[in-house]
C-alpha cells in the first residue's frame, strides 16, 4: 500500500513538471516577436558621455539652432563649453 502510495505522488510530481514545462515551451514559442524596447519610448544617445536615456527623461539644449538630448545638466554644460560658437 505505502509502495502504492510513493508511486502514485511520484507519478504525480513528474505530471506536474512535464505539464510546466510544455507550457512555459508553448508560451515562448507562441510569443510574439519581443524586441525588449518599451512600446512608445523612444532612445537617444548623450553626445557626452555616450549613454543611452529616454527622450521623455532627457534634457534638452539647444546647441546651433538643433535640439541635443543630454542624461543630466553636468553632461550638457560639459557639451557646451566645448562646443561653442
Amino acid at each position: 500500500m505505502i509502495r502504492f502510495l510513493l508511486l502514485f505522488l511520484l507519478f504525480l510530481a513528474l505530471y506536474h513538471a512535464v505539464r510546466i514545462l510544455f507550457r512555459s515551451a508553448f508560451r515562448a514559442y507562441h510569443a510574439d516577436e519581443d524586441t525588449g524596447r518599451l512600446p512608445g519610448r523612444e532612445m537617444v544617445q548623450d553626445p557626452q558621455c555616450r549613454t543611452y536615456i529616454v527622450k521623455d527623461r532627457s534634457v534638452t539644449r539647444r546647441i546651433n539652432g538643433t535640439p541635443v538630448h543630454f542624461c543630466s545638466n553636468t553632461c550638457a554644460d560639459a557639451y557646451e563649453k566645448g562646443h561653442r560658437a
